[in-house]
């Protein structure tokens, strides 16, 4: 291959490579009206929806983890005011390994970060007191969630195809166009 083509070939490789991890970075997104859809676990108590979502999606031991918490009322909209405090323990022992202590937050979005010590199953308690709400507002709306920590994970058949056919598509379209355009043109 002449040294153009091989800047070609480079270039559309990059060009997949970049829809690939934009194609990735969106399907991770956050959006409430796709809480069932989105890997999501969820909780419900009385009128409320309390859902947890992990970033990365599959945490293992020394890893910077960040637990996104979402309070909805029943019309899968934000609860606006809350305070809310979390306790991570594990799960078999049931020893406390963190507590953080109650925090105001003007919407139903609580993030924390927390960095697992073993690989070990863990379960995040989220207590979450609604302002406004004279039962929630007195004892906290209490939501347990299990965190496999360390947990060798398999992907589904739709997240594969989610990630690899955009990074496909963009690679054979481009391999195909720049091969298309040194048969159309002029020979030498």
């Amino acid at each position: 291959m002449r040294r153009t083509e091989i800047q070609k070939v480079a270039a559309v490789v990059a060009a997949a490579t970049t829809l690939f991890m934009t194609a990735n970075t969106l399907h991770g997104a956050y959006a409430h009206s796709a809480l069932a859809g989105s890997g999501a676990t969820i909780k419900t108590a009385d009128k409320y929806q309390t859902a947890l979502q992990l970033y990365p999606k599959f945490p293992s031991a020394d890893q910077k983890v960040t637990l996104h918490f979402t309070v909805l009322d029943r019309n899968n909209s934000n609860v606006n005011g809350v305070y809310a405090a979390m306790v991570m323990k594990e799960k078999e022992s049931g020893k406390i390994e963190a507590q953080v202590p109650y925090r105001f937050y003007e919407l139903g979005d609580v993030s924390m970060d927390y960095k697992f010590h073993d690989n070990e199953d863990h379960v995040a308690t989220l207590f979450t007191r609604v302002i406004g709400d004279p039962k929630y507002q007195a004892n906290p709306l209490v939501a347990d969630f299990e965190i496999p920590v360390g947990q060798i994970t398999t992907i589904s058949p739709g997240e594969l195809l989610i990630q690899v056919v955009p990074f496909t598509m963009a690679l054979v379209g481009g391999l195909v166009l720049l091969f298309k355009k040194k048969n159309w043109g002029p020979q030498g």
